[in-house]
């Protein structure tokens, strides 16, 4: 005979122990349900436990590998609406035995499962009302008490994970790093929901996270004024629960957490209240690196100017200087193709270092675009989406194009291209606007040493190289070079021209036998003037026959290109192989033939060999 007395003060101290059991470790439904199983087959007539729960308007039996669900659940659910307990009364389904007696469990008077007890074979035991109501109101208190320790412990663990989460904001500079810890720390502190972030501006992905991107012509009303009023808002218009939280910082809306539930009502207050402090937390952070982020590209812009100025203005040439240009530009912004073009007048230059595309018919498109803004008064043009703009289709559909602008005249312009459209973000129009105006200086000066340099190696009235020039080039030649032949040309009884028809008709000659020797040294070599009416043609790496037959073709041609008509005489030399030969050498042989032409009745070439006695 069971002494029910004394089971049910054992009862209670099971019970007891069982909260002490919940308090001091890590509570949950399946420790509570093992224990409680344990308790009433050990202190009580009862043969079978089970465990019910309400989940999505059906009823399931807790198992921890295959929960079942109750076809009969929301009948038997409906029976035990406000009352201490139930008896089965008849078999339902598979599960439920005739006998069973039903316990309800609630939270905050809302009926969320029941405890189905299964008493043995003709027992009286539980035929006693009293005695089952008690035993069902010290269930009842034990399922609330281990329910607020479950529910504790949760918060428990949710604000643990907010603070750790907050302390790692506090050192993560890494945009990509902190909506990485975003949506890890809502997966594990909320596992039934799925969250996706909708940033507000692009975002280089490196990593796969669950974003998108706010449409701002979206139709749903919930999304735009979560986002405008800064607010969190639940849309429960459809059987599926949407929650969006801003990602709010002090200096503006990032964009928004989106958190999706498989019902309407699933999130609870505690629920939003983590994922608003959540979201408020990571917005500040999101701020934060992407700040952190902006002043590090600031610096590294920073750097580049101050690097590329620093070049630019360090004597380089103008095609090093292209060069150095297009390695930087390329580096910063990994465009398709890069012309930088020069404007003189109305002709314009494809400066070397440019991509191959500009020398190209199907450039002209790109560049005369530039070129009729620039004309216009535009400070630089940014075109994210080229086709739209001109409506047709182009090959190139990203355009940065800036002038280069010195002492207030357009010298030329740089255009970076891209196939992608929005390729360029607005950053690096910005940084190459300064790339370019920090170089305008640089280039102008290089051009203006160039154009400098030109008026120095060339005279200015024959337009040939200077004697200077040719002097060093023949000494380079002699190192770099196999072999070169030296002409010296002189016009034959010049003075007798100046004293006929006057200095003015003389100069004329002079620019007329110069335009010859251009024709005729083109592309194998080049002329001089040499003094006077001296005149001088340098062929490298050439044979001596065939310079000699250019000498000798103009022989017979100046006298029918000049007007008054005149003669020449000519007087060659060779070099060949590096044998000590000399540049004063190599002119006084070519010297010493002129004036044996000159002596030996004028209008002729005299050749002079190269005997190895001459060379000391």
């Amino acid at each position: 005979m069971v002494n029910i007395s004394h089971n049910m003060d054992r009862f209670k101290a099971g019970v007891f122990d069982l909260l002490s059991l919940s308090m001091g470790s890590q509570p949950s439904i399946q420790l509570w349900y093992e224990e409680l199983k344990k308790l009433l087959i050990t202190e009580f007539e009862i043969e079978f436990v089970q465990y019910f729960y309400v989940k999505n308007d059906q009823l399931y039996s807790y198992e921890k590998y295959q929960p079942e669900c109750l076809a009969e659940g929301k009948a038997l659910l409906k029976n035990l609406e406000n009352k201490p307990f139930s008896r089965a009364g008849k078999k339902s389904g598979k599960l439920i035995e005739d006998e069973d007696i039903f316990i309800p469990c609630t939270e905050n008077d809302v009926l969320v499962g029941f405890v189905s007890i299964r008493p043995k074979k003709n027992s009286e035991l539980f035929q006693d009302e009293q005695f089952t109501a008690e035993l069902a109101a010290h269930l009842r208190v034990l399922y609330q008490n281990v329910m607020k320790m479950i529910s504790t412990t949760k918060e428990r663990k949710r604000y643990h994970e907010l603070f750790e989460v907050t302390e790692a904001f506090n050192s993560i500079m890494d945009v990509n790093e902190v909506l990485s810890r975003i949506i890890e720390s809502l997966r594990k502190t909320f596992p039934e929901f799925t969250f996706t972030l909708l940033l507000s501006d692009d975002h280089d992905e490196t990593k796969d996270l669950p974003i998108e991107y706010l449409d701002y012509q979206t139709t749903n009303p919930t999304i735009l004024q979560a986002f405008v009023t800064s607010e969190l808002l639940i849309d429960e218009s459809t059987s599926i629960a949407t929650l969006y939280a801003p990602l709010k910082g002090k200096q503006g809306v990032y964009g928004l957490l989106q958190a999706k539930a498989a019902k309407s009502g699933a999130f609870s207050e505690s629920d939003q209240e983590f994922i608003k402090i959540l979201s408020f937390t990571a917005g500040n952070a999101l701020e934060n690196a992407k700040l952190y982020e902006q002043s590090q590209r600031l610096i590294e812009d920073l750097q580049l100017i101050n690097d590329v100025s620093h070049e630019l203005n360090s004597n380089l040439n103008l095609s090093n200087m292209m060069a150095y240009l297009v390695k930087q530009i390329s580096k910063a912004f990994s465009p398709t193709a890069i012309g930088f073009i020069l404007i003189k007048g109305k002709e314009r230059t494809i400066l070397n270092g440019s991509s191959p595309f500009f020398t190209s018919p199907e450039s002209e498109l790109y560049i005369e675009l530039a070129r009729d803004q620039f004309k216009n008064g535009a400070e630089s043009l940014y075109i994210a989406e080229l086709s739209s703009k001109i409506s047709r289709e182009t090959a190139y559909q990203s355009l940065m194009a800036v002038p280069m602008i010195h002492n207030d005249q357009l010298k030329g312009f740089c255009i970076v291209l891209h196939e992608q459209p929005y390729f360029f973000t607005f950053e690096m129009y910005k940084l190459l606007q300064s790339i370019v105006h920090h170089s305008s200086l640089a280039v102008a000066n290089s051009l203006l040493r160039e154009e400098l340099q030109e008026m120095i190696n060339k005279d200015h009235l024959t337009d040939l190289f200077a004697r200077s020039y040719l002097d060093q080039y023949i000494e380079k030649s002699m190192l770099d070079h196999d072999t070169g032949v030296f002409i010296l040309i002189d016009i034959d009884d010049f003075k007798k021209v100046n004293d006929t028809y006057g200095h003015q008709i003389g100069d004329a000659v002079i620019i007329q036998l110069a335009d010859e020797l251009k024709k005729a040294s083109q592309s194998i070599g080049f002329g001089a003037r040499w003094g006077g009416e001296e005149l001088a043609l340098y062929f490298p790496n050439i044979k001596t026959d065939e310079a000699l037959k250019v000498v000798e073709t103009l022989l017979k041609l100046v006298p029918n290109r000049t007007n008054p008509p005149i003669t020449i005489s000519c007087g060659a030399a060779e070099w060949q192989g590096q044998n000590g030969d000399t540049l004063i050498h190599l002119v006084k042989r070519a010297d010493d033939a002129l004036y044996a032409a000159k002596n030996n009745g004028k209008n002729q070439l005299i050749f002079q060999s190269n005997p190895s006695v001459e060379v000391n």
